[in-house]
Protein backbone atom coordinates (compact mmCIF):
# COMPACT_ATOMS: atom_id res chain seq x y z
CA UNK A 1 0.00 0.00 0.00
CA UNK A 2 2.99 2.13 1.01
CA UNK A 3 4.34 1.32 -2.37
CA UNK A 4 1.20 2.80 -4.51
CA UNK A 5 1.12 5.83 -2.81
CA UNK A 6 4.45 6.53 -3.69
CA UNK A 7 3.84 5.73 -6.82
CA UNK A 8 1.04 7.91 -7.49
CA UNK A 9 2.71 10.51 -5.82
CA UNK A 10 5.48 10.07 -8.26
CA UNK A 11 2.96 9.91 -10.83
CA UNK A 12 1.48 13.00 -10.16
CA UNK A 13 4.54 15.17 -9.69
CA UNK A 14 5.65 14.34 -13.23
CA UNK A 15 2.66 15.43 -14.58
CA UNK A 16 2.53 18.59 -12.96
CA UNK A 17 6.00 19.09 -14.03
CA UNK A 18 5.40 18.28 -17.45
CA UNK A 19 2.15 21.03 -17.62
CA UNK A 20 3.12 24.89 -17.88
CA UNK A 21 1.18 27.80 -15.50
CA UNK A 22 -1.29 27.99 -18.18
CA UNK A 23 -2.19 23.90 -17.82
CA UNK A 24 -0.43 23.32 -21.50
CA UNK A 25 1.95 20.40 -21.81
CA UNK A 26 5.39 21.31 -22.74
CA UNK A 27 6.85 19.51 -25.59
CA UNK A 28 10.33 17.72 -26.46
CA UNK A 29 11.50 21.47 -27.37
CA UNK A 30 10.07 22.88 -24.36
CA UNK A 31 7.37 24.70 -26.21
CA UNK A 32 3.70 24.45 -24.90
CA UNK A 33 1.61 22.10 -26.98
CA UNK A 34 -2.14 23.03 -27.77
CA UNK A 35 -4.56 21.53 -25.25
CA UNK A 36 -7.51 19.88 -26.51
CA UNK A 37 -9.92 18.46 -23.82
CA UNK A 38 -13.42 17.01 -23.82
CA UNK A 39 -16.25 19.21 -22.24
CA UNK A 40 -19.51 17.98 -21.41
CA UNK A 41 -21.34 21.62 -22.19
CA UNK A 42 -21.73 20.65 -26.46
CA UNK A 43 -19.43 24.03 -26.81
CA UNK A 44 -15.93 24.15 -28.87
CA UNK A 45 -14.21 26.58 -26.31
CA UNK A 46 -11.45 28.29 -28.08
CA UNK A 47 -8.84 29.89 -26.12
CA UNK A 48 -6.34 32.33 -28.59
CA UNK A 49 -4.01 34.58 -28.21
CA UNK A 50 -6.22 37.26 -30.22
CA UNK A 51 -9.21 36.52 -28.31
CA UNK A 52 -11.79 33.37 -27.46
CA UNK A 53 -14.20 31.70 -29.49
CA UNK A 54 -17.12 30.08 -28.15
CA UNK A 55 -19.59 28.00 -30.43
CA UNK A 56 -22.74 25.26 -29.97
CA UNK A 57 -21.08 22.10 -31.70
CA UNK A 58 -24.64 21.33 -33.24
CA UNK A 59 -24.42 24.54 -34.98
CA UNK A 60 -21.29 24.25 -37.17
CA UNK A 61 -22.89 23.73 -40.25
CA UNK A 62 -19.58 23.25 -42.64
CA UNK A 63 -16.13 23.02 -41.48
CA UNK A 64 -13.58 23.83 -44.61
CA UNK A 65 -9.42 24.00 -44.34
CA UNK A 66 -7.55 24.94 -47.82
CA UNK A 67 -4.64 27.13 -48.32
CA UNK A 68 -3.84 29.51 -51.89
CA UNK A 69 -1.38 32.45 -52.56
CA UNK A 70 -2.60 35.79 -51.94
CA UNK A 71 -0.95 38.59 -54.29
CA UNK A 72 1.72 36.17 -55.44
CA UNK A 73 3.30 36.87 -52.35
CA UNK A 74 1.74 35.08 -49.09
CA UNK A 75 0.52 31.40 -48.59
CA UNK A 76 -2.24 31.93 -46.54
CA UNK A 77 -3.61 28.69 -44.62
CA UNK A 78 -7.36 29.15 -43.58
CA UNK A 79 -10.07 27.08 -41.57
CA UNK A 80 -13.38 28.64 -41.89
CA UNK A 81 -16.49 27.71 -40.25
CA UNK A 82 -20.03 27.89 -41.65
CA UNK A 83 -22.96 28.55 -39.63
CA UNK A 84 -26.28 29.40 -39.40
CA UNK A 85 -25.81 32.83 -39.16
CA UNK A 86 -24.55 35.79 -40.72
CA UNK A 87 -21.25 35.81 -39.23
CA UNK A 88 -17.97 34.06 -41.18
CA UNK A 89 -15.33 32.90 -38.36
CA UNK A 90 -12.02 32.27 -40.16
CA UNK A 91 -8.38 31.08 -38.40
CA UNK A 92 -5.20 31.55 -40.83
CA UNK A 93 -1.70 31.07 -41.22
CA UNK A 94 0.34 33.30 -43.49
CA UNK A 95 4.42 32.98 -44.53
CA UNK A 96 5.96 34.48 -47.67
CA UNK A 97 5.25 32.10 -50.71
CA UNK A 98 7.73 30.67 -52.04
CA UNK A 99 7.93 29.23 -55.44
CA UNK A 100 9.27 25.85 -56.44
CA UNK A 101 12.71 25.87 -58.14
CA UNK A 102 11.32 23.98 -61.32
CA UNK A 103 8.37 26.58 -61.54
CA UNK A 104 8.30 29.38 -64.37
CA UNK A 105 8.73 32.08 -61.66
CA UNK A 106 11.40 30.80 -60.22
CA UNK A 107 13.89 31.33 -63.20
CA UNK A 108 12.67 35.38 -62.82
CA UNK A 109 15.80 36.53 -61.31
CA UNK A 110 16.39 37.87 -58.08
CA UNK A 111 15.15 41.47 -58.71
CA UNK A 112 11.60 39.76 -58.91
CA UNK A 113 12.06 37.52 -56.05
CA UNK A 114 13.21 40.73 -53.93
CA UNK A 115 10.06 42.92 -55.23
CA UNK A 116 7.26 39.88 -53.92
CA UNK A 117 9.94 39.70 -50.99
CA UNK A 118 9.18 44.02 -50.17
CA UNK A 119 4.99 43.00 -51.17
CA UNK A 120 4.81 40.36 -49.09
CA UNK A 121 6.00 42.55 -45.63
CA UNK A 122 3.56 45.07 -46.81
CA UNK A 123 0.72 42.48 -46.94
CA UNK A 124 2.13 40.75 -43.78
CA UNK A 125 2.45 44.60 -42.70
CA UNK A 126 -1.34 44.53 -43.05
CA UNK A 127 -2.22 41.71 -41.40
CA UNK A 128 0.35 42.17 -38.48
CA UNK A 129 3.15 44.84 -37.61
CA UNK A 130 4.73 42.48 -35.78
CA UNK A 131 4.74 38.26 -37.12
CA UNK A 132 6.09 37.03 -33.94
CA UNK A 133 2.52 37.50 -32.61
CA UNK A 134 0.78 38.05 -35.81
CA UNK A 135 -2.36 40.05 -34.85
CA UNK A 136 -5.19 40.84 -37.46
CA UNK A 137 -5.45 44.34 -39.02
CA UNK A 138 -9.28 45.51 -40.16
CA UNK A 139 -9.66 48.59 -42.51
CA UNK A 140 -13.41 49.36 -42.32
CA UNK A 141 -15.55 48.56 -44.75
CA UNK A 142 -12.45 48.60 -47.56
CA UNK A 143 -10.57 44.88 -45.92
CA UNK A 144 -13.58 43.10 -44.72
CA UNK A 145 -16.96 43.22 -43.23
CA UNK A 146 -18.77 43.46 -39.81
CA UNK A 147 -19.83 40.08 -39.68
CA UNK A 148 -16.39 38.70 -39.82
CA UNK A 149 -14.76 36.92 -36.79
CA UNK A 150 -11.04 36.63 -37.60
CA UNK A 151 -8.03 35.10 -35.82
CA UNK A 152 -4.65 34.49 -37.24
CA UNK A 153 -1.95 31.74 -35.80
CA UNK A 154 1.50 32.07 -35.60
CA UNK A 155 2.43 28.38 -37.71
CA UNK A 156 1.03 25.90 -39.36
CA UNK A 157 1.35 22.90 -36.82
CA UNK A 158 -1.30 25.46 -34.05
CA UNK A 159 -3.47 25.75 -36.90
CA UNK A 160 -4.04 22.23 -37.86
CA UNK A 161 -4.24 21.14 -34.37
CA UNK A 162 -7.42 24.11 -34.07
CA UNK A 163 -8.84 22.57 -37.55
CA UNK A 164 -8.37 18.64 -35.71
CA UNK A 165 -10.51 19.86 -32.40
CA UNK A 166 -13.02 21.40 -34.97
CA UNK A 167 -13.34 18.76 -36.60
CA UNK A 168 -13.82 16.32 -34.15
CA UNK A 169 -16.49 18.47 -32.39
CA UNK A 170 -18.43 18.97 -35.67
CA UNK A 171 -18.26 15.23 -36.48
CA UNK A 172 -18.99 14.06 -32.39
CA UNK A 173 -20.73 16.82 -31.31
CA UNK A 174 -19.01 16.74 -28.07
CA UNK A 175 -17.73 19.91 -26.99
CA UNK A 176 -13.54 20.53 -26.42
CA UNK A 177 -11.81 23.14 -24.85
CA UNK A 178 -8.73 24.02 -27.06
CA UNK A 179 -6.52 26.52 -25.75
CA UNK A 180 -3.27 27.93 -28.40
CA UNK A 181 -0.17 27.76 -26.92
CA UNK A 182 2.02 30.78 -25.05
Amino acid sequence: MKALLITLSLLLTVSLHAQSSSGQTTGQNGQTAPQDTVTQDGLWDGRLKGGNYIVRCNSIIALSKHEYISDGVARVVEVNLTLNSAQIIRFYFLEPYKPESGSSTAGAGTQALEKAKGLFEQAAGRVSPDLATPKVVKNYPASTHAHTIEFSLKDEKTLNSLFGSLERSFRTGQGRLWKEPQ
